[in-house]
């Protein structure tokens, strides 16, 4: 089922309506290169393998190129003629190549497309030849509205939805098969892709996958948001030196620039908490925080972990499916009696306030977050399975609703 999934990402038509010159950047597996050769138009696509060598596609033929003079010229010929050009893994290009192809500028259109933060923010940064004559555009897992409209054509919604988290990663997409459970597939894979995944990230970087590195993204995993508690808990390991956040906040928004950590404001407050912003990513440190994957764990002995991560991942998506309709922005907000599953505002005011019930929704708890949210002037929703209608002012929606609203 995964090979018939074809996910129309909305990022392409905004990347058209950009022109050009573009710069695409994005941690690894989120599909840029997807993208790029499905949805965008161009006359020349070049991806620079590892040993700097060139896979050029061109005119529907393909070949090599192990000279990068001539690559040059293959690139700055193509543009000088009002063409195209992609370059996929440009960061492997020495800083010269890509001088010489600066000076083209502001002929033809050229795509960049990397996965090093460090490259790319030397490459729009100060005293960069590619200084204001690149648009970055960061590219991230598929957007919640975007990969719900594929799912609805070949699952029912609420299967769909239950799934939806995990396949905003696209390299989880071929994973869904009829005949084998997804869960399961992922309890199976994701020992091995994801650190795997995580390290290559850190070796694209330049960086060691340093100890600091490996236990915040641990922690994180294993339900921790806030700096100043992982910094706590590091600094009784010896891992940092003080228990302040500030000893690990460096490190966090490394993550987040990484596209490893999301950050999300917290209501009303000048902070922020954190959290792994791929649901995959999450489920495998969450994992093996309790049951140590590294040994023969059975589906069966994780199936309850994975039932509640199931239901904490659609919380999560469906405050971005709704952040993404609504055009709001995500915070977060605890009060004394629990905390609010979703909260979007708009120019700092709530716009909704929401709560996600996935396996069952009963009176009492319709009834508390009514309790919880009366003082929110905005619209207030509670999503489940099954229930429909309106109670007390509150809009009640389901999977099916939700066909009609992406």
């Amino acid at each position: 089922m995964g090979s018939r999934i074809v996910v129309h990402r909305t990022e392409a038509e905004e990347i058209k309506r950009i022109g050009g010159w573009v710069l695409i950047f994005g941690r690894r597996k989120v599909g840029k290169t997807y993208l790029i050769k499905n949805f965008l138009d161009y006359d020349t696509y070049a991806s620079i393998r590892v040993d700097r060598s060139v896979r050029i596609e061109e005119g529907g033929e393909e070949r090599s190129v192990n000279n990068l003079e001539e690559f040059s010229r293959i690139v700055r010929r193509g543009l000088k003629d009002g063409g195209t050009v992609v370059i996929d893994e440009f960061q492997r290009l020495p800083e010269k190549i890509l001088e010489d192809l600066a000076a083209v500028h502001p002929e033809g259109r050229l795509i960049l497309s990397g996965s090093s933060m460090r490259v790319v923010t030397k490459l729009i940064g100060k005293g960069s030849s590619f200084l204001g004559i690149l648009y970055p555009y960061h590219l991230s897992q598929i957007k919640a509205r975007d990969i719900l409209r594929s799912l609805f054509k070949v699952l029912p919604p609420e299967r769909a939805v239950e799934l939806a988290p995990f396949l905003r990663d696209p390299w989880t997409i071929p994973l869904l098969n009829e005949s084998v459970d997804f869960m399961g597939n992922l309890v199976r894979i994701t020992p091995y892709a994801v650190p795997a995944l995580v390290g290559e990230i850190f070796t694209e970087e330049e960086r060691e996958m340093t100890r600091t590195y490996q236990a915040i993204i641990s922690l994180m995993g294993s339900g921790y948001t806030r700096a100043e508690e992982i910094a706590s808990i590091l600094y009784t390991r010896g891992i940092v030196k003080t228990p302040a956040s500030s000893s690990v906040l460096p490190y966090m928004k490394n993550l987040r620039d990484m596209g490893i950590l999301r950050e999300t404001k917290v209501y009303g407050k000048k902070k922020y908490v954190y959290r792994i912003d791929s649901e995959v990513v999450n489920f495998y440190y969450y994992l093996n925080s309790r049951y140590d994957l590294s040994r023969d764990v059975s589906f069966e002995e994780v199936k309850p972990t994975v039932d509640k991560l199931k239901s904490m991942a659609v919380e999560r998506f469906i405050a971005d499916l709704f952040a993404e309709i609504h055009n709001a922005r995500v915070e977060e907000l605890k009060k004394r009696d629990g905390e609010i599953d979703i909260l979007l505002t708009r120019r700092n005011k709530p716009i909704l306030v929401g709560e996600v019930k996935w396996r069952e929704l009963r009176a009492k708890d319709v009834r508390k977050f009514v309790e919880r949210v009366w003082d929110f002037s905005c619209d207030k929703v509670i999503f489940t399975r099954k229930s429909k209608g309106r109670v007390e002012d509150v809009r009640v929606l389901t999977p099916e609703d939700l066909v009609e609203m992406v």
